[in-house]
């Protein structure tokens, strides 16, 4: 093959994964996935009622706030401590990998994101 039809292929292949990646479009699984915890969708509505950039560390409060009025096992410290690390690890991290929000660790702040619409208008549909 030569130089130039090696770099148009390359050329398309970025061409294609750039559309892939700008599409925006969640696929429905996707969407099950997101909204199928219920912290996730906790966060989701956070951020709906609180304009403009949310502090993590008060979204996390809000959770355990929330959780400890539902079960009354475990102690606030414990909770608390268990959904800062779900929230960091795992929550945070796959909303934002599905470009539903955006975070940064260190100003400890997170927002609703390009794909935050879509997941919005699903949850108050989960929620009727």
């Amino acid at each position: 093959m030569s130089k130039h039809m090696q770099l148009q292929k390359v050329t398309e292949d970025l061409e294609s994964s750039s559309n892939d990646a700008t599409d925006g479009r969640l696929s429905e699984t996707e969407v099950g996935e997101l909204l199928s915890s219920q912290r996730r969708r906790v966060i989701l509505s956070y951020l709906q009622v609180c304009d403009g950039p949310v502090e993590i560390e008060s979204l996390i409060e809000h959770l355990t706030y929330q959780e400890l009025e539902e079960c009354s096992s475990g102690t606030p410290t414990h909770l608390f401590e268990a959904i800062s690390e779900a929230v960091w690890n795992d929550h945070l991290p796959l909303l934002a990998e599905h470009d539903v929000i955006k975070f940064d660790r260190e100003s400890g702040k997170l927002r609703g994101w390009t794909n935050i619409g879509q997941l919005a208008h699903r949850l108050r549909e989960h929620s009727n």
